[in-house]
């Protein structure tokens, strides 16, 4: 089944790796009153469009299915926004898409000539069209479907016509070591410079390959990733070269961000950046927002 467009956008959909399909005729998507304001609004209607986007999220949110918790969705919108401000710009993937609650979110960020890749062995289309109809993302993003194995993405002619031009991509598939492993291979042909590798599940107890596959593909490939954050069942990659923008995020920003967003957390750095160059986020701890190593806990070093 494929699924019907959002207004000012073009969706494909198809059973093999990204074939191409016309689209189906757009419904109608004309806000009423109480209902939210297109994604593009949203986000020029503020300097800090993130409030806006995250609320109108949270009124969606609750009609779609799926294991997406307050803590992650938080910080999502929290780093969406810094990329939003930060003008990286970029297309989006998501392997593992169920009924489209993270894919969602990811809607309302993408910007007008980007694609937004959904991928899943069992696509829901239907459910998948709800949630992108509720997200109402801005005109002229270009929404792809793909019901296949994410092995299969390797010799799709979209993988190498979107090489490292993606900014955001999600890794929710299946939760073997194997597959995380193809995943991440897969993520590092797309993920541009500038971008963020999402992981699900990392530090679940009940996937504990899903955090090795994660951690060994990191020590093997040290020039292509580096893990900066971590917590709420998520891990948060990005590249060497550019993982520092994030660190200072995580350290200047993202306490505050998580606070307005009524989050109560703490965001910790507790060893030395040469051990181990990572963020956590979780629960409040002690009553700080941002805390250091148990030997200094008022100084982050990173």
């Amino acid at each position: 089944m494929q699924p019907a467009p959002v207004e000012g956008t073009s969706v494909e959909s198809t059973t093999a790796p990204f074939e191409r399909h016309e689209p189906n005729p757009a419904p109608n998507l004309t806000t009423a009153p109480g209902q939210n304001a297109s994604a593009t609004t949203l986000m020029q209607g503020t300097s800090n469009g993130a409030s806006s986007v995250y609320s109108s999220y949270l009124k969606i949110t609750g009609g779609i299915e799926g294991w997406f918790g307050d803590g992650a969705i938080a910080v999502w919108d929290s780093l969406l926004d810094f990329q939003r401000r930060a003008k990286i710009t970029g297309h989006m993937l998501e392997i593992g898409v169920h009924h489209g609650k993270s894919a969602a979110l990811m809607a309302m960020y993408a910007q007008p000539g980007n694609k937004v890749l959904l991928v899943d062995y069992a696509l829901k289309a239907a459910k998948i069209e709800r949630a992108l109809a509720a997200a109402q993302p801005a005109p002229g993003v270009e929404f792809v479907t793909a019901q296949c194995d994410s092995r299969e993405l390797g010799v799709s002619p979209l993988v190498v016509q979107t090489y490292r031009q993606h900014r955001w991509i999600h890794i929710d598939g299946e939760h073997s070591a194997g597959a995380v492993t193809n995943d991440m291979r897969i993520a590092n042909q797309l993920l541009a410079s500038d971008g963020v590798l999402v992981i699900d599940d990392f530090f679940s107890w009940l996937y504990p390959q899903v955090t090795e596959a994660v951690l060994r593909y990191v020590r093997q490939n040290p020039d292509d990733f580096a893990l900066f954050l971590c917590g709420f069942n998520k891990a948060y990659l990005a590249r060497p070269h550019f993982v520092h923008n994030y660190l200072q995020f995580c350290a200047a920003e993202l306490p505050e961000a998580l606070a307005a967003r009524g989050q109560e957390t703490t965001v910790g750095k507790t060893t030395y950046p040469a051990e181990m160059n990572v963020f956590g986020v979780g629960p409040r701890f002690q009553g700080k927002a941002l805390r250091g190593p148990d030997w200094e806990d008022n100084l982050v070093r990173f």
